[in-house]
């Protein structure tokens, strides 16, 4: 029983010399708190995919800044997703198979859509589909493609609903730049 009161009055004590009290001053405001200040994460700190880009990458290819990012990894696929802070639209995203046994040939007859155009000069063989708005968002370009180092990437950008026709031409050619880029040959 000592020691529980010896504990008691050595807790009572250390209470008073921190300046803790049962019974607070009516008057006495709270000690105010440091402003709130936001940081912006770099898109690879979200892992996956997102671990090949950066927003400045990004915004010198496309022209769009974005300064969010998530990413997720299943299996051999990794992907990220870029938006702004400012809505869900417009969002890239980055899918990466890491190996494939694909050869050009088999990519071109059993993974591009049917509505897709051939891309040249892009990795081993590549498609873009553009895809009209729908639901929520405005039109999408995808650009997909076999890598020399044989994976499968996958680039797509949704508009917002807003997006016209020749911000999709126009979106075309920046993203087929940004692909370019990122091609890779190990």
């Amino acid at each position: 029983m000592r020691s529980r009161s010896a504990a008691a009055v050595g807790v009572a004590a250390l209470l008073a010399l921190t300046g803790c009290n049962s019974k607070r001053d009516a008057g006495a405001e709270p000690a105010a708190l440091p402003p709130v200040k936001l940081v912006e994460q770099p898109a690879a700190s979200a892992g996956g995919a997102c671990i090949l880009w950066d927003y400045a990458f990004i915004k010198e290819k496309i022209g769009v800044t974005f300064n969010v990012a998530a990413a997720d990894q299943v299996d051999d696929t990794s992907t990220c997703v870029v938006q702004t802070i400012e809505g869900d639209y417009p969002d890239l995203m980055l899918s990466v198979v890491e190996s494939t046994t694909a050869d050009s040939k088999l990519f071109l007859s059993d993974l591009k859509p049917n509505k897709a155009a051939t891309l040249k000069g892009l990795g081993k063989a590549g498609y873009r589909l553009d895809s009209a708005a729908s639901g929520v968002h405005g039109p999408s370009v995808e650009i997909s493609w076999l890598s020399e180092a044989n994976q499968l990437q996958t680039l797509k950008f949704t508009f917002a609903k807003a997006a016209t026709a020749n911000d999709v031409t126009t979106m075309n050619a920046k993203l087929l730049d940004l692909a370019k880029a990122m091609d890779t040959t190990d």
